[in-house]
């Protein structure tokens, strides 16, 4: 991120200079009246005859063509470099997002509703299995394969908060629907996968293919698998 931060000011500050020098145009010398020694005005010479009697003519004023032609030039500089910055801010907060619920947090004073010597595992069991086989359909009943991947997670969601456990403060849905389900061992893997995939379709704006919807069911009969 510090890399980005340093690349992104750089190409701001480039962009800045660009916009400022197409604003103030090119840069013009105007030379000083010389004056002489006694302190009078030094005039321009007028024009002079030539032999067929007509005057010389003075020097016309350069085109405007080449000011106009170099400030759009540095126009299109700076907006190449501020679609540049936009872009990578831009990935930079999507990148965040996708990884956001994948970090260690504190689980916020996560508690338990059990009752008697029931574990965790077996509280959540037929919630968890109920949900998984709901996810599975969806992953084949669905027409898109975005639609399958996201219904199959949203369902395992909810799955989770049906299982009769407490969500942590600080945990969003998904994190809590990974941290249940990741309760039996072997299938983190898989858990995690399915939601990277689920969070690169429905915020990260990847176009799901079946080859997508083939790798969330393959994920789901993992975990499937491990909650038998």
């Amino acid at each position: 991120m510090k890399r980005l931060a340093y690349t992104a000011g750089l190409v701001g500050l480039f962009a800045i200079v660009m916009l400022a020098a197409s604003v103030q145009g090119t840069p013009t010398i105007t030379p000083p009246f010389l004056a002489r020694i006694d302190g009078e005005r030094f005039e321009p010479p007028e024009p002079t005859m030539t032999p067929d009697g007509s005057p010389t003519p003075l020097p016309e004023p350069g085109s405007d063509l080449t000011e106009v032609i170099i400030g759009a030039i540095f126009l299109i500089f700076a907006l190449v470099a501020a679609t540049l910055i936009v872009t990578l801010v831009v990935r930079a907060l999507m990148r965040a997002w996708r990884d956001r619920p994948l970090r260690r947090r504190d689980d916020g004073g996560a508690a338990f509703e059990l009752s008697g010597d029931e574990s965790p595992e077996d509280a959540a069991a037929p919630a968890i299995r109920r949900g998984i086989e709901g996810a599975l359909r969806s992953i084949e009943e669905r027409t898109t394969p975005a639609d399958a991947i996201i219904a199959a997670w949203v369902g395992l969601e909810e799955s989770a908060a049906d299982a009769g456990l407490t969500r942590g403060r600080s945990e969003t849905p998904a994190e809590f629907a990974l941290r249940i389900i990741t309760r039996r061992a072997g299938i983190t893997d898989a858990a995690t996968d399915l939601l990277r995939l689920y969070e690169r379709v429905r915020f990260g704006g990847h176009q799901a293919d079946e080859a997508d919807r083939t790798a969330a069911r393959a994920a789901l009969k993992t975990i499937e698998e491990g909650w038998r």
